[in-house]
């Protein structure tokens, strides 16, 4: 099983405002600072460290998910939460020709925690060739594609990160800013 990242991120996880006005910045009547390179930089830092803490994936982002053969259950399970969709799930014959599941077959489980794909009732996972990388799945998670659908627990950590950050160089202060993501924390 491999998961491979295909589209990243664009967005950021909160506002550029917000994080400007945590970082304290001065800026200008453009809305531009001249922190404004690292208060970028310090939002994906701590970004990062909210999805590593949680185990779920901030904002809108593609993946594939990489499988020798269908499993024996009937069901995928895609352990990059919050599932959003998935975009597709392809497979190599036993004649060794790549083909693409129908839609029809399978359903997407967005409200497990994580997401599944999960075969239709009386459907069943076609034959693979036998080799490695027979079944791949593409499928978009996170909690979507701008600031604004990020759980304010999450927010509120990476603006307390950031105003940490640009308060005190750069070094964490606040041990406790870690508890605002416990509602969110997905265990595997």
């Amino acid at each position: 099983m491999t998961f491979k990242i295909v589209v990243r991120p664009t967005a950021l996880a909160v506002s550029m405002q917000e994080a400007q006005s945590n970082a304290r910045a001065d800026v200008g009547a453009d809305g531009i600072s001249a922190l404004d390179a690292d208060i970028v930089r310090a939002i994906r830092t701590y970004t990062a460290e909210a999805e590593t803490e949680t185990n779920r994936l901030i904002m809108e982002q593609t993946w594939e998910l990489t499988l020798d053969a269908f499993p024996a259950e009937r069901s995928i399970k895609l352990y990059k939460p919050p599932l959003l969709a998935v975009d597709w799930v392809k497979f190599y014959d036993v004649n060794g020709e790549q083909r693409t599941l129908d839609p029809a077959d399978y359903q997407a489980d967005a409200k497990s925690d994580p997401g599944y794909v999960v075969l239709k009732p009386g459907r069943a996972w076609p034959a693979t060739a036998d080799m490695i990388g027979a079944v791949e799945v593409r499928f978009r998670c996170g909690y979507g594609a701008n600031a604004a659908a990020v759980p304010d627990g999450i927010s509120g950590f990476i603006l307390a990160r950031v105003q940490e950050h640009f308060e005190t160089g750069g070094q964490p202060k606040n041990e406790y800013i870690r508890r605002l993501l416990w509602s969110e924390v997905y265990y595997a």
